[in-house]
């Protein structure tokens, strides 16, 4: 990898680097600026130049990946394990590669003739990233397969609140790249609402729909397309004749795995009246099995990294108490027990500071908090239903009013209802009687709502491209080109 980039980290002038923790407004302008004159001075990048862009990423993770995962376990509260992690580094690795292999199929430019336009694909400019604290290395890095294949370049702000993958990934970035390829911005929350409002050509986003709005409302100020990557509420439908045992090891594998700090949690059941007694049962089997480990050691359990998301947290629980929720403890082992049991724990080195002992809630209503924002923590809200054409209705297949989410399961033989929940649900991504253990739940780094997977393969650089048209008119016998931009 080329040394000369050595120390070029973090946001730059002219004249090098800035010191961390420096910026303001201004700054940031600036260096988005200064990025914006050296692609438009150099020209737009051909294939090669693209591939060795994307392969230096892919190299920046392949050298270093060990690192990498271990820091993004820190950061989560998991100590020096890299195994959380490591299959979000992997399905980065795949993404870039497979641009690399078709990156030049994708740049093709339609032939000009028999009456069809030239079209070719622009880059857009420089595009910004903003990394979330859940995924805070793949999340960072994945966008650029698409960003980095359209010719663009980019910059990205990194989550103060994973401090160790933040400064590992600043100091590689400045090792594998030149600061007009890609800069990287560290900095508090301050920082971060300054980044969304900066002169960029894109914004990618990840993070909650609360967060969004304001992104959106500050990208709405100069008309800058954001690609959103947001949850939501993503339920799971149990039907009167599903496999019970199935469906609650599935679903409190997919709660519990990341402490329900992942777009792709579970966030709520909606279960068959009849079969109410017997699920809750079930999930509490599983849960003191998947907390306690297979082997009877603690399960790895990741801290919320600011207190904010735990008394989130706590007061979400309070509030459906407070309305006649009832709530069930789930047994946790003796092992998990002493760093949590609903407290605030940790130590220096274990990443977030705020551990909250899981739970389930039954008797919830739509009146509470808690069925009217993502839950995001390792709470499970659970409602009766009569039957599943009230669950799915409820859940917007008829008046469409709920809010889209990233995932949506059901658990039920009838082919009927099959079909009709994975035509009415409104969810990026729609699973029947999934089965398996974790490694099946895909949690890898692509968006969820409503962008779906824009950020890598074709889609991907379409979404960061500029679809130019060039049509060719005859004017006294002369043809002169007139070139169109294509919404």
């Amino acid at each position: 990898m080329p040394d000369r980039h050595v120390g070029m980290i973090v946001a730059f002038f002219p004249e090098g680097p800035l010191p961390k923790g420096s910026l303001v407004f201004g700054d940031l302008c600036m260096i988005v600026a200064t990025m914006r004159r050296l692609q438009l001075a150099a020209g737009f990048p051909d294939a090669d130049l693209r591939r060795d862009r994307l392969r230096r990423v892919a190299q920046l993770i392949h050298d270093n990946h060990a690192a990498l995962a271990a820091a993004a376990a820190a950061d989560r509260g998991f100590g020096a394990d890299p195994a959380y992690p490591a299959a979000d580094l992997v399905a980065t690795l795949a993404s870039l590669n497979h641009a690399i292999r078709h990156v030049g199929a994708w740049m093709a430019e339609e032939p000009h003739g028999d009456g069809r336009p030239h079209v070719s694909y622009w880059p857009q400019g420089v595009i910004g990233i903003i990394a979330p604290w859940t995924h805070p290395v793949s999340l960072a890095l994945a966008p650029l397969a698409g960003i980095l294949a359209a010719g663009n370049v980019a910059m990205i702000k990194l989550s103060a609140h994973a401090p160790r993958s933040s400064d590992l990934v600043a100091d590689l970035v400045g090792r594998y790249f030149a600061p007009g390829e890609l800069g990287v911005v560290l900095g508090d929350d301050a920082v971060g609402a300054a980044f969304a409002e900066l002169p960029l050509a894109h914004l990618v986003f990840t993070g909650s729909a609360r967060a969004a709005r304001s992104v959106a409302s500050a990208a709405a100020t100069r008309l800058m397309p954001v690609t959103f990557a947001v949850g939501g509420k993503s339920p799971a439908v149990v039907s009167a004749d599903a496999d019970i045992d199935a469906a609650a090891r599935f679903i409190m594998t997919a709660k519990l795995r990341h402490g329900g700090q992942s777009s792709r949690a579970v966030d709520h059941v909606l279960v068959a009246r009849s079969r109410l007694d017997a699920f809750v049962a079930a999930a509490c089997d599983h849960a003191a099995r998947i907390l306690c480990g297979a082997d009877g050691a603690p399960v790895l359990f990741p801290a919320s990294v600011k207190h904010i998301h735990h008394d989130r947290l706590v007061s979400l629980i309070a509030d459906a108490q407070k309305r006649g929720a009832r709530r069930v403890r789930l047994e946790s082992g003796p092992g998990w027990v002493s760093a949590a049991k609903g407290r605030r724990a940790g130590g220096a080195d274990s990443g977030g500071t705020a551990r909250l002992a899981p739970e389930i809630l039954l008797d919830v209503d739509d009146t509470m908090a808690i069925m009217q924002e993502e839950v995001f923590g390792p709470i499970l809200p659970i409602m009766a239903v009569d039957d599943d054409h009230a669950a799915i209705e409820r859940l917007g297949g008829v008046q469409g009013t709920w809010q889209r989410s990233a995932m949506a399961w059901y658990f039920g033989s009838d082919p009927a209802v099959q079909a009709m929940f994975a035509e009415r649900v409104p969810a990026a991504t729609a699973m029947i009687n999934p089965t398996g253990d974790t490694t099946d739940l895909g949690d890898g780094p692509e968006p969820t709502v409503p962008s779906s997977n824009l950020w890598s393969g074709e889609a991907g650089f379409h979404r960061f491209a500029v679809a130019r048209r060039l049509v060719y008119a005859q004017d006294q016998g002369h043809t002169a080109p007139i070139a169109h931009f294509i919404d």
